[in-house]
Protein backbone atom coordinates (compact mmCIF):
# COMPACT_ATOMS: atom_id res chain seq x y z
CA UNK A 1 0.00 0.00 0.00
CA UNK A 2 1.29 3.35 -0.85
CA UNK A 3 2.07 5.91 1.74
CA UNK A 4 -0.66 8.24 0.68
CA UNK A 5 -3.66 5.82 1.29
CA UNK A 6 -1.13 4.89 4.80
CA UNK A 7 -1.08 9.01 5.81
CA UNK A 8 -4.86 9.30 4.45
CA UNK A 9 -6.20 6.42 6.95
CA UNK A 10 -4.15 7.55 9.65
CA UNK A 11 -5.54 10.98 9.97
CA UNK A 12 -9.37 9.92 9.78
CA UNK A 13 -8.85 7.91 12.81
CA UNK A 14 -7.85 10.90 14.53
CA UNK A 15 -10.80 12.90 13.34
CA UNK A 16 -13.26 10.02 14.54
CA UNK A 17 -12.17 9.88 18.00
CA UNK A 18 -13.24 13.30 19.55
CA UNK A 19 -11.03 12.31 22.43
CA UNK A 20 -8.79 15.34 22.54
CA UNK A 21 -10.53 19.01 24.38
CA UNK A 22 -7.85 20.90 25.17
CA UNK A 23 -7.46 24.35 23.55
CA UNK A 24 -5.86 24.13 20.30
CA UNK A 25 -2.60 25.89 19.50
CA UNK A 26 -1.94 27.36 16.21
CA UNK A 27 2.12 26.79 15.63
CA UNK A 28 4.82 25.64 13.52
CA UNK A 29 6.96 23.90 16.28
CA UNK A 30 8.32 20.35 17.47
CA UNK A 31 6.28 19.20 19.98
CA UNK A 32 7.60 16.61 22.16
CA UNK A 33 4.92 14.11 23.80
CA UNK A 34 5.34 14.10 27.10
CA UNK A 35 3.14 11.53 29.57
CA UNK A 36 3.17 10.97 33.31
CA UNK A 37 7.00 12.60 33.81
CA UNK A 38 8.51 10.90 31.05
CA UNK A 39 9.54 12.44 26.98
CA UNK A 40 8.77 9.91 24.81
CA UNK A 41 9.24 11.18 21.26
CA UNK A 42 9.19 14.32 19.46
CA UNK A 43 7.61 15.21 16.26
CA UNK A 44 7.39 18.31 13.81
CA UNK A 45 3.71 19.81 12.94
CA UNK A 46 3.36 21.44 9.60
CA UNK A 47 3.12 25.08 9.43
CA UNK A 48 -0.46 26.74 10.23
CA UNK A 49 -1.93 22.91 11.74
CA UNK A 50 -3.99 23.63 14.63
CA UNK A 51 -2.24 21.37 17.92
CA UNK A 52 -4.71 19.93 20.53
CA UNK A 53 -2.27 18.46 22.98
CA UNK A 54 -5.03 16.59 24.55
CA UNK A 55 -5.27 15.83 28.13
CA UNK A 56 -3.66 12.94 30.37
CA UNK A 57 -5.61 11.18 33.38
CA UNK A 58 -3.91 10.88 36.86
CA UNK A 59 -3.36 7.48 37.82
CA UNK A 60 -3.85 7.76 41.00
CA UNK A 61 -7.50 8.39 41.19
CA UNK A 62 -7.51 5.08 39.11
CA UNK A 63 -8.29 1.87 40.00
CA UNK A 64 -4.91 -0.15 40.83
CA UNK A 65 -5.46 -2.89 37.77
CA UNK A 66 -6.45 -0.31 35.18
CA UNK A 67 -3.96 1.82 32.95
CA UNK A 68 -4.40 6.01 32.29
CA UNK A 69 -5.73 6.14 28.50
CA UNK A 70 -3.25 7.62 26.51
CA UNK A 71 -3.02 11.39 26.09
CA UNK A 72 -3.68 12.19 22.64
CA UNK A 73 -2.21 14.85 20.23
CA UNK A 74 -4.46 15.87 17.89
CA UNK A 75 -3.17 18.01 14.51
CA UNK A 76 -5.80 19.22 11.95
CA UNK A 77 -4.92 21.56 9.14
CA UNK A 78 -6.47 24.91 9.48
CA UNK A 79 -9.56 26.03 7.34
CA UNK A 80 -10.09 22.63 6.24
CA UNK A 81 -13.22 21.95 5.15
CA UNK A 82 -12.97 18.45 4.23
CA UNK A 83 -12.70 15.82 6.73
CA UNK A 84 -9.18 14.86 7.94
CA UNK A 85 -7.56 14.23 11.42
CA UNK A 86 -3.88 12.99 12.80
CA UNK A 87 -3.38 12.10 15.90
CA UNK A 88 -0.41 11.11 17.89
CA UNK A 89 -0.17 9.32 20.97
CA UNK A 90 1.87 6.16 23.36
CA UNK A 91 -0.56 3.83 25.49
CA UNK A 92 0.74 2.03 28.77
CA UNK A 93 -0.62 -1.12 27.60
CA UNK A 94 1.52 -1.73 24.55
CA UNK A 95 4.87 -2.24 25.38
CA UNK A 96 6.32 -4.03 21.99
CA UNK A 97 5.25 -4.20 18.34
CA UNK A 98 4.02 -7.72 18.55
CA UNK A 99 1.14 -5.74 21.18
CA UNK A 100 0.34 -3.42 18.26
CA UNK A 101 -1.66 -5.52 15.84
CA UNK A 102 -4.13 -6.57 18.53
CA UNK A 103 -4.15 -2.72 19.83
CA UNK A 104 -4.96 -1.50 15.95
CA UNK A 105 -7.74 -4.29 15.68
CA UNK A 106 -9.47 -3.03 18.89
CA UNK A 107 -8.94 0.57 18.51
CA UNK A 108 -9.90 0.68 14.84
CA UNK A 109 -13.62 -0.14 15.50
CA UNK A 110 -13.99 2.26 18.46
CA UNK A 111 -13.24 5.42 15.47
CA UNK A 112 -14.67 3.65 12.02
CA UNK A 113 -17.83 1.29 11.54
CA UNK A 114 -17.69 -1.57 8.89
CA UNK A 115 -13.26 -1.39 9.64
CA UNK A 116 -11.81 -3.76 6.67
CA UNK A 117 -7.88 -3.47 7.45
CA UNK A 118 -6.33 -3.80 4.06
CA UNK A 119 -2.71 -3.61 4.28
CA UNK A 120 -0.81 -4.59 6.69
CA UNK A 121 3.31 -4.18 6.45
CA UNK A 122 6.42 -4.05 8.80
CA UNK A 123 8.56 -0.91 8.46
CA UNK A 124 11.54 1.26 9.44
CA UNK A 125 10.58 4.81 10.66
CA UNK A 126 13.96 6.92 12.07
CA UNK A 127 15.98 3.49 12.36
CA UNK A 128 12.99 2.12 15.09
CA UNK A 129 10.97 -0.78 14.24
CA UNK A 130 7.15 -0.06 13.03
CA UNK A 131 4.37 -1.97 11.57
CA UNK A 132 2.00 -0.07 9.42
CA UNK A 133 -2.01 -0.97 8.83
CA UNK A 134 -4.53 0.21 6.42
CA UNK A 135 -8.11 0.26 5.08
CA UNK A 136 -11.06 1.95 5.22
CA UNK A 137 -14.13 2.32 7.13
CA UNK A 138 -17.34 3.90 7.90
CA UNK A 139 -18.66 6.94 10.29
CA UNK A 140 -22.16 8.92 9.50
CA UNK A 141 -22.82 6.85 6.58
CA UNK A 142 -19.39 8.43 4.96
CA UNK A 143 -16.47 6.15 3.88
CA UNK A 144 -13.34 7.22 5.18
CA UNK A 145 -9.51 6.07 4.72
CA UNK A 146 -7.59 5.22 7.26
CA UNK A 147 -3.77 4.05 8.43
CA UNK A 148 -2.33 3.24 11.86
CA UNK A 149 1.23 2.96 12.33
CA UNK A 150 3.12 1.62 15.17
CA UNK A 151 6.48 2.04 16.34
CA UNK A 152 8.68 0.52 18.88
CA UNK A 153 10.14 4.28 20.61
CA UNK A 154 11.86 2.81 23.11
CA UNK A 155 12.38 -0.66 25.01
CA UNK A 156 9.39 -0.72 26.42
CA UNK A 157 7.01 1.24 24.65
CA UNK A 158 4.91 1.80 21.22
CA UNK A 159 3.85 5.11 19.53
CA UNK A 160 1.24 5.52 17.32
CA UNK A 161 0.26 7.94 14.38
CA UNK A 162 -2.82 7.62 13.17
CA UNK A 163 -4.66 9.74 10.46
CA UNK A 164 -8.32 9.47 9.33
CA UNK A 165 -9.62 11.65 5.99
CA UNK A 166 -11.76 12.02 3.29
CA UNK A 167 -9.39 10.84 -0.14
CA UNK A 168 -9.08 14.58 -0.96
CA UNK A 169 -7.98 16.06 2.08
CA UNK A 170 -5.64 13.57 2.06
CA UNK A 171 -4.40 14.83 -1.03
CA UNK A 172 -4.15 18.09 -0.28
CA UNK A 173 -2.22 17.51 2.82
CA UNK A 174 0.39 14.74 1.55
CA UNK A 175 3.41 15.99 1.56
CA UNK A 176 2.73 17.21 5.37
CA UNK A 177 1.23 14.30 6.37
CA UNK A 178 4.23 12.54 5.16
CA UNK A 179 6.29 15.09 7.23
CA UNK A 180 5.05 14.38 10.79
CA UNK A 181 5.71 10.85 10.11
CA UNK A 182 8.99 10.94 8.72
CA UNK A 183 9.87 13.43 11.93
CA UNK A 184 8.90 11.25 14.34
CA UNK A 185 12.58 10.89 16.86
CA UNK A 186 12.77 8.86 20.05
CA UNK A 187 13.31 10.72 23.51
CA UNK A 188 15.20 10.50 26.45
CA UNK A 189 14.11 9.18 29.85
CA UNK A 190 12.28 10.60 32.88
CA UNK A 191 12.49 14.73 33.26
Amino acid sequence: MSPKIIMRCIVMLAMASGMVTANPVFADVTVIYETQGQNLFRFQVPDDWEIRPGFEVDPSVLNDDKDPAARIVSLLPQEEKLAIWTALWAPTGVVQLSDAKEYIQNVAPRLLSDVQITYRDDRVINGRKGQIASGTGMRNDREFDFAVVAIQISENRVAFAAFIGEPEAYDRHEKALIGVLNSIKAEGGPQ
